[in-house]
């Protein structure tokens, strides 16, 4: 008889992760302090990130732009572990851009940044949008984010239209809803 005893590892606790449009005046602390950790947000994203969330949260719900929220139950409390921030552009029908992405550092590397992305694309697939765009950096600090969008099938964009160029040291990148149809535009 085998009198050892093997020690179990610890386990990993599950979350169920819940994904909500919408942004009540309580979550915007939590959803600003999550884009500065980040450190990817320039000054002005930042500003253009609480004025957005502020909208939102106290807007009529025809605002331009839409948040999406990771949320889990933690202990009890809702706890919000990831954002996305996108919204249609302006006299460009069917186009919409991804405006900020950013997901909890504790909760990162585990699909929650590409379950937001995928419920972005089906919510704009579902108002017939075409297209999404986006802008990141081109520096190092970028070179996750970039990596990314690139395994989320964006692609980065070598001609840019007149009402999508990047500010200096910037990158756009692209996700086609309908490849054949949006690429006949942009080749």
């Amino acid at each position: 008889m085998d009198t050892t005893t093997r020690e179990e590892e610890p386990r990993e606790e599950m979350w169920e992760v819940r994904i909500s449009a919408g942004i009540t005046p309580d979550d915007v602390e939590t959803i600003l302090n999550m884009a500065g950790s980040s450190g990817l947000f320039s000054t002005d994203a930042m500003m253009s990130a609480e004025d957005m969330a502020w909208d939102c949260a106290y807007g009529n719900g025809e605002e331009m732009q839409t948040f999406l929220l990771a949320r889990i139950d933690q202990e009890g409390a809702d706890r919000i572990i990831g954002f996305v921030c996108y919204g249609p552009i302006r006299h460009w029908p069917g186009d919409h851009e991804l405006y900020g992405i950013t997901v909890d550092p504790e909760f990162r590397r585990l699909g929650i940044g590409s379950a937001l992305v995928a419920e972005m694309i089906r919510r704009v697939a579902e108002e017939k949008g075409k297209r999404i765009f986006l802008e990141t950096g081109a520096g190092r600090a970028f070179e996750n984010a970039r990596l990314f969008y690139e395994a989320n099938d964006f692609a980065q964009q070598q001609r840019f239209c007149k009402q999508f160029i990047p500010m200096e040291g910037g990158l756009v990148y692209r996700f086609n809803i309908d490849a054949e149809e949006a690429d006949k535009q942009y080749q």
